[in-house]
């Protein structure tokens, strides 16, 4: 029997290593309480926008489509940064880092993976505030004018079905837990997260007055205002109300929360969770101000400096690009798809070299 070469068997060990501190880091992240708050608070806020609506902002589910992207972008901002904080500065605290690391486990290996677990955590926890705000923004009240209506139509069944979801979620998390001793935080965190998801699948099979497209087929769905075109009158089965052009714009706040978690990352090596909270949320404020920051600001000057340092998070904010049937070009989000991986690995390799001489006793 051939042995493989050590260097390839060094690698997949720490893989291997990566993986179970990424798998281990996501699973106690979202068993603790406040990250289900987090979520919950998300996700609640962003389905009662359309019920507190008094005023349209010049389009039909504007307001719901902003809060939703906004509540994704702060709440996950601290998600992640509270995250780092107990999975990396706790654990250094306590002497875990320390025993994982004499297993042995590199620095960078344990770093890296850290970051991934916080990551996965805030991925799981973005999809569930996508799918309540694509289901917010349904549920507002629109305008119509079919043949036999014209005026504001809302959507009560959705929105009745994601605070049920909700419920269900939460519901079958506690039964989990006390009849199987599952854990409670895990599976509300992504009971809650896929209850919505679920729901936006389903709500493709009715319109907003609750007509099942396979009963009632096209005409059921004319007027819905959607983008469709079907082959023949009669044939539709799913179409989704749904403004999909926000998914271009909620992956740009994806790879923002990214660069926020490898940041906390970072500064969870050195900081507690309150000094790094306050530092993403710094940077959070400058990046959004950042053209009237530095205007006129020449390049050796302090706000130059700080321009060329500071991640502008403006290129991951453009909610405005969505409104009035507008759109967000596919290449762009690559493009700022390569500007987010890159920030993420400057903040990264700072993060280790910051590990590096670390006492861990």
């Amino acid at each position: 029997m051939i042995r493989p070469p050590q260097t390839a068997t060094g690698v997949w060990r720490t893989l291997k290593q990566a993986a179970a501190i990424a798998g281990t880091t996501l699973t106690e992240a979202i068993q603790q309480p406040v990250a289900l708050l987090i979520l919950l608070a998300a996700v609640l806020m962003t389905l009662l926008s359309p019920v507190f609506q008094f005023h349209r902002f010049s389009e039909d589910g504007r307001l719901a489509r902003d809060s939703g992207l906004a509540c994704m972008l702060v709440f996950g901002l601290v998600l992640a940064a509270g995250t780092a904080g107990r999975s990396v500065a706790d654990e250094i605290a306590r002497g875990t880092a320390a025993a994982a690391i004499g297993k042995p486990v590199s620095r960078v290996t344990f770093v890296l993976a850290k970051w991934l677990g916080i990551f996965g955590v805030v991925a799981l926890f973005w999809c569930g505030v996508l799918a309540a705000t694509l289901l917010a923004e349904r549920c507002s009240a629109h305008f119509l004018t079919l043949e036999d209506f014209s005026g504001y139509a809302t959507d009560p069944w959705t929105l009745v079905s994601s605070f049920l979801g909700v419920a269900l979620a939460l519901a079958a998390a506690a039964a989990g837990h006390y009849w199987r001793r599952r854990r409670f935080g895990v599976g509300a965190f992504a009971g809650v997260a896929l209850s919505q998801v679920a729901v936006a699948a389903v709500s493709g099979f009715y319109n907003r007055f609750g007509q099942l497209y396979p009963l009632h087929g096209e005409a059921a769905c004319s007027g819905c205002g959607g983008e469709h075109a079907h082959a023949a009158a009669g044939l539709v089965w799913y179409h989704p109300e749904l403004n999909l052009r926000v998914l271009p714009v909620a992956l740009l706040v994806l790879f923002a929360l990214a660069i926020f978690a490898a940041l906390a990352t970072a500064l969870a090596t050195r900081l507690q969770t309150g000094a790094a909270l306050a530092v993403c949320a710094g940077v959070l404020i400058l990046g959004l101000a950042g053209d009237a920051f530095t205007a006129g600001a020449t390049a050796l000057s302090l706000r130059g400096l700080l321009a060329g340092v500071l991640p502008d998070v403006q290129h991951f904010w453009l909610c405005d690009a969505v409104a009035r049937g507008g759109r967000v070009a596919w290449s762009y989000v690559a493009e700022a798809g390569a500007y987010a991986a890159t920030c993420c690995a400057i903040c990264l390799t700072a993060g280790c070299l910051a590990f590096q001489d670390r006492d861990l006793g």
